[in-house]
């Protein structure tokens, strides 16, 4: 039973990424003309995004639903623009990368959690949000 958790939490965060990535590239594209080609092929985002999302798998697994959620919802905003600044050297504003990240962090983690909802409250461990009977 674990092996298809953790396989179903692999594909989550992998689709949450892909996703959430040819999004905000696409938007980038759209908006600020930037080069997709360039955004799509960048081994460096691929790995900062990969760990942004693995991180929502990991906030899933030790916090209850909602504080999982809000702290998914930071962490893909902050991880990825602090990393689109500070490595990679972004010549967009801080407020173009907020607002694209702030799509990507909204994409991806309604991608993880569409594709993890199928999994049952009893799988999670002991921190899901119970409802009282």
């Amino acid at each position: 039973m674990q092996t298809r958790l953790l396989v179903l939490d692999i594909i989550a965060v992998l689709a949450g990424a892909i996703v959430g990535l040819f999004v905000v590239d696409i938007l980038g594209w759209v908006l600020f003309n930037l080069s997709v080609t360039g955004m799509v092929a960048s081994i460096g985002r691929w790995i900062i995004v990969l760990l942004t999302v693995g991180l929502f798998a990991f906030y899933y697994r030790v916090l209850p639903a909602t504080g999982a959620a809000i702290a998914s919802f930071f962490t893909g905003v902050v991880v990825p623009l602090v990393a689109e600044k500070i490595v990679f050297g972004s010549s967009l504003s801080t407020t173009s990368l907020t607002f694209l990240y702030v799509v990507f962090s909204v994409v991806a983690l309604f991608t993880y959690r569409f594709v993890r909802a199928g999994r049952k409250a009893s799988d999670l461990g002991g921190k899901a949000d119970r409802t009282l009977s």
